[in-house]
Formats: C-alpha cells, sequence, structure tokens
C-alpha cells in the first residue's frame, strides 16, 4: 500500500492499465510503459502540438476533448477530427512520420498521457500483443478515414454525415432499443467544419434528423433513439436507416403518407397537453425561463404543424376539424401567454378543449386510410399524449379547485396507457426493435408511476414536481420513437 501511495507515477500507471489500448497486457510491458510516460493536463485552447512539430510522444485522450486539424491552400484551416472520448490521437502519425502534419488543440479541459514515442515503437516491435492491437487501431482509423472520403466526395447527404458523426460518438453503446445520449462539447461552428457544412447546414439537418424520429437534441446533449436507426421499412432490422440519397421527405408537397398524416394530427393532440404542462411548469417557478423558451418553442411548432396539416389535399371532416382547432387557438394561445396563477383553471379547460377537438381530427384521419395497420400509430400517438395529460393532472391538481376534476381523470388515462401498450406489443411483435423499444417503454413508464407517488425523498411540491417533469420527458422520448415506428409499419 506505502508503495502504491509513494509511486511518483501512480496516475499513469492507474490510466493506462485500465485503458481500452493497453488493457491486460503483461505488468512488465505495462511498467516500461509508464516508466516512460508523463501526466497532461491542457485547458480549453492550449495546443497539445502543431504541425511541424517532430513526433516524440504519443498522446492518449483521457478525458476532455480536442481537435485536430490541417491548413488548407489558401490559408483555410479544416477541422479532421473531433475526440472527446478515450483514443490514441494521430497514431498514423505517431507510427509512420517524423514530424506532424496536423495540429491539435484543446476543445474543453483535456487529460491525457503522453509516451515516449520511440519507447512505444519499441515495445510494439517487441510485444506480438502490443503490435496487433496497434495494428488493429490503425486499421480502423484507416477504415473511418476511407468512408470518410466517400462521404465528402459520393453523395452522401448532410444529414448521412451528421448521423455518421453522432454514432461515431456513441461508439458501441447504441443498443436495440432505448436511447444514446451523447454530448456536443465542440462549438456548431468546429462540428460543421469537421462533417464538411456550414452551422447553417447543421442546424438543418439536425432538425431533418429530429423530424424523421432519429434523434431528440436537448441543448448540447443530443438523444439518439436506437430503435428508430433499424430500417424496419426495408425488412432488414440489422440495417441502419440512412440519408445517402437525397430524399422527398414525409412532409414535402401536398400528399402525405397514411401513417405520417395520423401521426402529424396526433402531434397538435400531444401538443395541447405539452403546451399546458409547460405553462404550469412556469407559473409553479419550476425552472421558468427554460419552461417559458419551452413553450413559445411549442407554441410555434403547434402553429407549424397546423400550417402544414392545412397545405394537404384533404377535405371533409378533416378541413372541419381544422377549422375547429383554428377558432379555439387564438384564446387558448392567450390564455397560455399570462403566467398567472389565477388562470390556471382557463388553461385547463382550454387544454381540455384542444385536446378535444385535435384528438377528433386525428381519429378522422384514422377513418379516412381505412387500413387497420394505421390505426396503430393513432394508438401509440394516444399513449404519446396521455402521458403527458398525466404529467399534466399531476401539476395542476391543487389549483383553482380541480383537485376533483384531476382525481376524475387521472385513472382512466393510466389504464389506457397500459391497455394501449399491451395491444401495441401484439401487434409489434414480428418487430424485434418495436418489442424491445415498447419493453423500454414500459420500464420508463413503471419508473414514471412511482415518480407520482409521494415519497419522503422529494417532500417538496416542488421538488416532488421536477422529478415529474424529468421522467415524462424521458418517456416521452421513448413513446415518440414508438410512434415513429408505427409510423414506418404503416406504409
Amino acid at each position: 500500500m506505502s508503495a502504491k501511495l509513494n509511486d511518483p507515477h501512480r496516475a499513469q500507471r492507474e490510466l493506462l492499465s485500465d485503458s481500452q489500448l493497453l488493457a491486460d497486457l503483461p505488468t512488465a510491458l505495462i511498467d516500461e510503459l509508464v516508466a516512460a510516460s508523463r501526466l497532461v493536463k491542457l485547458e480549453a485552447n492550449q495546443n497539445l502540438y502543431v504541425a511541424g512539430d517532430t513526433v516524440r510522444e504519443a498522446f492518449i485522450l483521457f478525458n476532455g476533448s480536442v481537435q485536430r486539424s490541417v491548413s488548407m491552400p489558401g490559408g483555410t484551416t479544416r477541422v479532421i477530427q473531433l475526440v472527446q472520448q478515450e483514443q490514441l490521437l494521430s497514431p498514423g502519425e505517431v507510427f509512420g512520420a517524423r514530424h506532424y502534419e496536423s495540429s491539435c488543440t484543446c476543445i474543453a479541459a483535456a487529460l491525457l498521457v503522453a509516451i515516449d514515442a520511440h519507447k512505444l515503437r519499441e515495445l510494439m516491435h517487441q510485444s506480438r500483443e502490443l503490435g496487433c492491437r496497434i495494428a488493429s487501431l490503425l486499421a480502423q482509423r484507416l477504415c473511418a478515414t476511407e468512408f470518410d472520403a466517400t462521404g465528402f466526395h459520393y453523395g452522401l447527404t448532410g444529414a448521412q454525415r451528421l448521423l455518421d458523426y453522432l454514432l461515431e460518438l456513441a461508439g458501441d453503446r447504441a443498443g436495440l432499443a432505448g436511447e444514446t445520449t451523447v454530448v456536443l462539447k465542440a462549438s456548431k461552428k468546429v462540428i460543421a467544419a469537421r462533417i464538411g457544412m456550414t452551422p447553417e447546414s447543421l442546424s438543418r439537418n439536425l432538425r431533418e434528423l429530429s423530424e424523421r424520429g432519429v434523434i431528440v437534441v436537448e441543448g448540447r446533449s443530443v438523444h439518439i433513439q436506437n430503435a428508430a436507426l433499424s430500417d424496419t421499412v426495408g425488412g432488414n432490422t440489422r440495417q441502419l436507416v440512412n440519408f445517402s440519397r437525397k430524399r422527398k421527405g414525409e412532409f414535402s408537397g401536398r400528399k402525405i403518407s397514411s401513417g405520417a398524416l395520423i401521426n402529424l394530427c396526433g402531434r397538435l393532440r400531444l401538443l395541447s397537453q405539452r403546451m399546458a404542462l409547460a405553462w404550469g411548469a412556469v407559473v409553479s417557478g419550476l425552472a421558468p425561463a427554460r419552461e417559458r423558451a419551452r413553450l413559445h418553442q411549442l407554441e410555434r411548432e403547434f402553429v407549424r404543424h397546423l400550417s402544414r396539416l392545412e397545405q394537404l389535399e384533404v377535405d371533409g371532416e378533416l378541413r372541419s376539424g381544422m377549422a375547429a382547432i383554428q377558432d379555439l387557438w387564438p384564446d387558448y394561445r392567450e390564455a397560455l401567454n399570462e403566467e398567472e396563477l389565477a388562470g390556471a383553471e382557463r388553461v385547463f379547460r382550454l387544454s381540455e378543449d384542444m385536446l378535444a377537438v385535435a384528438d377528433g381530427l386525428t381519429i378522422a384521419a384514422t377513418r379516412l386510410t381505412g387500413a387497420s395497420e394505421v390505426s396503430y400509430v393513432n394508438q401509440a400517438g394516444r399513449n404519446r399524449m396521455l402521458l403527458q395529460r398525466i404529467a399534466k393532472l399531476f401539476l395542476f391538481r391543487d389549483w383553482a379547485d380541480l383537485h376533483e376534476r384531476v382525481a376524475e381523470l387521472s385513472p382512466p388515462s393510466c389504464e389506457e396507457f397500459e391497455s394501449n401498450l399491451r395491444e401495441l406489443v401484439v401487434a409489434g411483435a414480428q418487430y424485434p426493435e418495436v418489442v424491445a423499444q415498447l419493453d423500454v417503454v414500459d420500464k420508463q413508464w413503471r419508473k414514471f408511476i412511482r415518480a407520482l407517488c409521494p415519497d419522503l425523498a422529494y417532500a417538496g411540491r416542488n421538488k416532488h414536481a421536477r422529478l415529474v417533469l424529468i421522467e415524462s420527458e424521458h418517456l416521452l422520448r421513448g413513446v415518440d420513437t414508438a410512434v415513429k415506428l408505427f409510423e414506418r409499419m404503416s406504409k
């Protein structure tokens, strides 16, 4: 124990012994590498090395993030790699060059271990296991470089390049269902330069991936929806969806698929509840600035979706339903913009009225198609709305004499969610990713229900409410992905 505490290389030893590249190698080999190493800590904007520097050390990043870049003719700089997880930096230059061709700059405070490059090369020749690991690492980087070049030069869309980048950040963490969260530590400008697009294009491609249900963006966090990555429509659950060619999306033109139409109508139904929930969070003082911004965003979404519906070639019940929503919207929007607790009863009533007309619109869209498959899009969409309604009921339960009304509405809403979920599991039984996603939803639902119940650990109303809101958002992402999967199955 005393020897460990007195070890001057203790930090490097612990990092290298547990690293992806060196873990489980013989102790004697690790000892030699540790003796030839040093700890490096950098602050943001510090250079690790610049082009032209002699390659004297190999750097392994353990924490933080760095970017590698090269100077192009004309004085421009191109970002060739963003690294924000454990990795040996610039292996091609370390093992194949005398001087760095690239520059490496710290984006966020970073922790690295530097190993004498000559010693690392020497030990690579002596140890077959170490040599094989480094050869595998170089092969992986070569594959990544080749596919990167293919993406830039053979027509992959920006959305595909962005998705590939996000999946690269996720590494091998993505499963069949649920979500994998990655954090964008670099600026939008830097990430855009790395992928080969402008910051404006990056924002558009993030929206496209969001609209297709592949990701959910929350600030710098991007939640990759694992089940939505499977090419269900193509019938191959091992094949990832791709955006290798420009396609007319379901939101282009004046026509739309049946499943997409039901999903679009159902979003109005969902937003009727999400807006009330955000309003309740604002007047409760639950992160009011953030929730106020969310409320304004939801209002814009509502208007945008309604406008999209009005551009479609539909008539009859759908036109009547849209007209009813348009008639009710001014009053509802006015109520949402009055941040006074005294308006709780009015917001609650109008949210229920808007829910009724939006639900009628969605049912009309489901009837219009006449196909049994699309009814599951409506049913999954109902659950998406129900969980937000349940959260709204929880938040409004003590306001404006609403307790009895909430007590009347909450149990049926919970029972319907569970009933719908059971039926959806049967309907999607032939699709492994759908079954896996609904299993994730079921687990999230149980967690959400537990959050609704009083707990001594969350005795304060606001603390309890924050927990409910967090769990409802997490569950919403899972259910929304399920809706998207059923929409794809209905095509």
